[in-house]
């Protein structure tokens, strides 16, 4: 039977985001998904460390609720840009910075759709950000730029966005669903656990508009996603001057740094491992696969 689509656009996506519960720091932690976060901010934290320089510029595409703040602040960062599509989450991202302890950066924060595109309208960052020709030597992506797959004028308008805004040999980090993943898994339309659910609407799969439907306990609820079909999120950077760097799924990523003691001692500070063993369940450790990290270079022309 073919499931009801759900609506999906810019507002929805605002509109979900803006109404969730606030749950804290303290909420955070005591959570069914606490491993889950906790590993998932390990994980930006290591693309943070590795692509983020002392006195770099940061655009942060998604900033959500500036919950990756203090990450950016450990690297010594000098200027931070932070976007996002819930106005809500844009003010609570500007009280987190207000509250940071001994800030090594200046910040701005802007309520937009980082990705809106129509045929009739397009959103490029400059019509909120300040000032419009504002260069980042690092713009970051985590776990939403799924938004701009529902349409090749919303990806196009990511891409543009994202090269217009970045120097030369800068880098661009995102997190993003793995799709073949999720193509493998869902056989039956829809899969998951105790803690995640995914439901896709139809059979097809397309570069663009591959649309499910995407719930995770106290984080996201029966929300519309897209797949990010990577042989074209390539291709697109690379129209748009951006060369794949590295790419890599969660799991694969957790096993290759376990080899290296920076990366365990922080996986031991930031909590995801008590006594050396993960803190995550195997419903969380599922969850986390369904993920990729990854980084295009921005090639000098």
């Amino acid at each position: 039977m073919m499931m009801k689509r759900l609506a999906s656009n810019a507002e929805d996506v605002a509109h979900h985001y803006n109404t969730r519960r606030e749950l804290g720091t303290v909420g955070r932690l005591h959570t069914p998904i606490t491993g889950l976060r906790l590993f998932n901010n390990w994980i930006k934290s290591l693309l943070i460390r590795k692509y983020a320089s002392q006195g770099c510029r940061v655009l942060d595409l998604g900033c959500g609720k500036g919950g990756d703040l203090r990450k950016w602040n450990l690297s010594r960062i000098a200027e931070y840009v932070g976007m996002d599509i819930a106005s809500v989450s844009v003010s609570q991202a500007q009280a987190r910075y207000r509250e940071l302890y001994n800030p090594t950066f200046t910040a701005r924060f802007f309520a937009q759709d980082c990705y809106g595109a129509s045929l009739l309208f397009c959103e490029p960052l400059e019509k909120t950000l300040q000032p419009p020709d504002y260069m980042a030597d690092v713009i970051s992506a985590q776990f939403c730029l799924h938004y701009a797959f529902e349409t090749e004028d919303k990806a196009r308008q990511m891409m543009r966005n994202i090269s217009g805004h970045l120097v030369d040999d800068g880098r661009f980090i995102c997190t993003i669903p793995n799709a073949n993943c999720k193509k493998r898994r869902a056989a039956g339309r829809e899969f998951g656990n105790a803690l995640y659910q995914v439901k896709f609407f139809g059979d097809e799969i397309t570069r663009f508009g591959t649309a499910y439907s995407f719930t995770l306990d106290e984080a996201v609820e029966d929300c519309t996603e897209y797949l990010v079909h990577m042989p074209t999120f390539v291709q697109l950077a690379a129209e748009h001057g951006l060369e794949l760097e590295d790419c890599c799924g969660l799991h694969h990523m957790y096993a290759e740094h376990r080899r290296y003691h920076d990366s365990v001692e922080l996986l031991r500070s930031m909590r995801v491992v008590d006594n050396d063993r993960p803190a995550i369940s195997p419903d969380e450790w599922e969850a986390i696969g369904i993920y990729l990290a990854v980084v295009f270079r921005k090639v000098k022309r």
